[in-house]
């Protein structure tokens, strides 16, 4: 088991010798950390039980909830919104009332008092857009990642009938009609070659559009019948396994928590790819889930456990109005967001699409609905 970090363990015994009368009520402490290993400038203060930090002129009380403010990731089919990122790419923030402090920073205060010194669950948002293939996601594969997305609105004008899809998993008809696994995998590889060669063309502005169009069509049909197009509604939850096939449709907004790793596959993209040089369709077809994945789940009332795996564990609660929830479960810490209503977090309000970071020093977690309607948290947290 991880240690907490040297000066964590001098702002201990700094907060004991206090409460002894040994010592001042204040600690102050310089140290490289947070996402680029940068010098944090933080000085402590004790009163009873509780202990403050001051940094950044923030100050923070690391026994209560803090707000998590997402940092706006910019996609080819739409956006993400972080609430618990932390890469180069983008960085959440943690928010109190003087200010906000980087979700790093934060973390690097106190990480056993925090977090117990375990990894966050990466907690975002797809926002795909509405339009048809602009808006669909990359179809691609995760080799250690795990995730759940949870519906949480459908785009009226994509889809009338308030139902939308996501593609998932391997055709088990299609499957069905090869001799073997590995021929399935080899005609699926062949398909998503021939599509990938009229998609460069078109990227490389090429031949004549209107015939590149209709054969872009028809490849692409080809290779798109080797997966799954499952129907969606708002509440559904989705797990994605490693090596399953995914690709979340245009007009479909999802809350989504996953592994706090970036590792991915892609398959195949119906518009140019601009993060990569290639599409590692070879590797992750060789590698692909090709079972029958579990359908979606829909929602159900009091508190339902929507993930458990190695990586994290997810609950979904629903609250009645004037309702309060403690939940039973031993934590290392809470992500939580308010997906309808409004609630309450260990004191922190929270409307629709807002999230918290509740830290070990202030578990257990506890839910309120303060409003005359009812209302819909998620809570999430690596395993202890």
């Amino acid at each position: 088991m991880r240690q907490p970090p040297a000066h964590e363990l001098s702002l201990h015994q700094a907060q004991s010798s206090w409460q002894h009368e040994a010592g001042p009520a204040r600690f102050r402490s310089k140290f490289n950390g947070g996402l680029h290993n940068k010098l944090i400038d933080v000085e402590y203060t004790f009163a009873g039980a509780e202990i403050h930090a001051c940094v950044d002129n923030v100050d923070v009380d690391l026994g209560a909830p803090v707000a998590l403010r997402p940092a706006q990731i910019a996609k080819p089919w739409g956006q993400e919104l972080w609430y618990t990122g932390m890469e180069d790419r983008g960085e959440s923030r943690i928010e109190v009332a003087s200010g906000t402090v980087p979700l790093s920073h934060y973390l690097e205060l106190a990480p056993n008092r925090l977090c117990t010194m375990q990894p966050l669950v990466l907690l975002k948002i797809l926002d795909p857009k509405p339009q048809p293939l602009i808006g669909d996601l990359y179809l691609e594969a995760h080799a250690t990642k795990q995730e759940v997305y949870i519906v949480s609105s459908i785009d009226q004008d994509a889809w009338p009938d308030g139902t939308g899809a996501i593609r998932l998993g391997a055709n088990q008809e299609l499957r069905a009609q090869h001799e073997s696994d590995e021929a399935f995998r080899a005609a699926y590889l062949d398909a998503v070659r021939a599509y990938e060669a009229v998609r460069r063309e078109i990227d490389q502005g090429g031949s004549d559009a209107a015939e590149t169009a209709a054969l872009e069509q028809r490849t692409r049909a080809a290779m798109d019948a080797f997966t799954n197009l499952l129907p969606l509604h708002v509440g559904d939850i989705v797990t994605v396994s490693p090596w399953l096939p995914h690709s979340l449709q245009h007009g479909v907004r999802v809350v989504e928590f996953q592994t706090p790793t970036f590792e991915r596959y892609i398959i195949s993209f119906a518009q140019q790819v601009v993060t990569q040089a290639h599409w590692d369709s070879a590797h992750a077809i060789e590698n692909l889930h090709l079972e029958r994945p579990a359908t979606p789940v829909a929602a159900k009332p009091g508190v339902q456990q929507i993930a458990s795996c190695g990586d994290f564990n997810a609950w979904r609660i629903s609250l009645a109005p004037g309702e309060t929830q403690v939940l039973p479960f031993n934590l290392p810490y809470a992500v939580c967001m308010t997906l309808s209503g409004s609630v309450v977090v260990n004191g922190l309000s929270q409307g629709v699409e807002q999230a918290c970071f509740v830290p070990a020093s202030a578990l257990p977690v506890t839910l309120s609905n303060p409003s005359e309607l009812p209302a819909v948290c998620l809570a999430a947290a690596s395993p202890i």
